[in-house]
């Protein structure tokens, strides 16, 4: 089978498409009350210097992906080792975020429907995206971006007349420590969850800037998020944007366009879907490919289908609730994702550029 690849500018697509799979549903910032923005900022910068580490791994080892990488560089033992930690890192990560959106479908639009049935749906639209190969998903995220980029910039005008600018006063009223540590939190979940496009680097081509792909991405994204928290602090004020669960969704149900268009809240649904497919999908292909590298199989096809089941049983039997599920994203789940998106990527890095000095020929 022919070798598909995606260029840097639907990688950037995929990425800002991953990055709102979370931050759409979940919010940022809450802690930091007004003062989100500013953690939010303050979580580019923070993320800029990762994502140069990840797209630099790229570059030392054009299309190979994050696995030929981990075993080309530390061995079968401690390389499968690290392969299966990755592996699991995304299943886990597809499980949470499929709970979220069940969660967030049973909660808004259909109480009295069982999350299983919703799960397996989202999971069906999952598995077909992943098996029409690289090229048809890079475009899906292409589409999808385009139709979110219109979607939230409608809401934000349309949400004008019903912001009240106050509600981000006084600035600055949180400490540094307060800020800084609600800029990790949204460093951790979503931007540095990105390590995980390094799962389908082999499908850059080797042409292709990966920096560019990683920068255009990040702070298109972060640009975007900007919008959205602004939008949901001065029409929620930061007291409710930090108690809901779902504060662009709330948000939306506040803003009045008139007779015409009663329901913008349906928007921010469509939002939510694609980002969250886009995203679920982004770990599933990865965790397939490294189950499959991890059992010496020739592709990723053959482990997809399980690896979708096993996110489905995940996202049935990990969480009791939705409090449940939100206390461990906000709690916990920075410290359990800093190996991945920190430790082991570094780790990597130090041993890729050792390597390829090691085989730089002497003067």
């Amino acid at each position: 089978m022919q070798k598909e690849f995606i260029s840097a500018r639907q990688a950037s697509c995929i990425l800002i498409m991953y990055i709102f799979g979370s931050t759409l549903v979940v919010g940022m910032g809450a802690e930091a009350g007004q003062d989100a923005w500013i953690s939010l900022l303050v979580t580019i910068l923070m993320t800029i210097p990762a994502v140069l580490v990840y797209a630099r791994i790229m570059r030392l080892f054009p299309e190979k992906d994050l696995f030929d990488i981990m075993e080309a560089l530390f061995g079968k033992i401690f390389g499968k080792t690290l392969i299966a930690l990755f592996s699991f890192y995304a299943i886990q990560l597809s499980s949470a975020v499929l709970r979220n959106f069940t969660d967030f479908i049973q909660l808004v639009s259909m109480p009295e429907t069982p999350q299983l049935p919703v799960a397996v749906v989202i999971i069906l639209v999952v598995l077909y995206l992943i098996k029409s190969g690289n090229a048809t998903f890079g475009k899906w995220s292409v589409v999808t971006v385009a139709i979110i980029f219109f979607i939230i910039l409608f809401t934000s005008l349309v949400a004008l007349k019903s912001m009240d600018f106050a509600n981000i006063l006084p600035i600055m009223e949180h400490s540094f420590g307060e800020i800084l540590s609600a800029s990790y939190k949204q460093f951790a979940l979503p931007f540095a969850e990105t390590v995980l496009l390094l799962g389908m680097a082999d499908s850059l081509k080797k042409e292709e800037s990966p920096y560019k792909a990683y920068l255009y991405g990040i702070l298109i994204a972060g640009l975007l998020s900007l919008v959205i928290l602004l939008r949901n602090i001065e029409v929620l004020g930061s007291a409710m944007t930090e108690s809901v669960y779902f504060p662009s969704f709330v948000a939306a149900r506040i803003i009045n366009v008139g007779d015409f268009f009663p329901r913008i809240e349906s928007m921010i649904s469509m939002n939510y879907l694609f980002a969250g497919v886009t995203k679920i999908t982004l770990c599933l292909f990865v965790a397939s490919k490294g189950i499959g590298k991890l059992f010496n199989m020739q592709g990723y096809r053959e482990i997809l289908a399980p690896a979708c089941l096993m996110s489905l049983a995940l996202s049935v039997t990990s969480y009791e609730s939705m409090m449940h599920l939100f206390d461990f994203v906000r709690t916990y789940y920075p410290i359990y994702a800093a190996p991945f998106q920190v430790i082991i990527p570094l780790l990597i890095w130090i041993a890729a550029e050792i390597r390829t000095r090691r085989k730089k020929p002497a003067a």
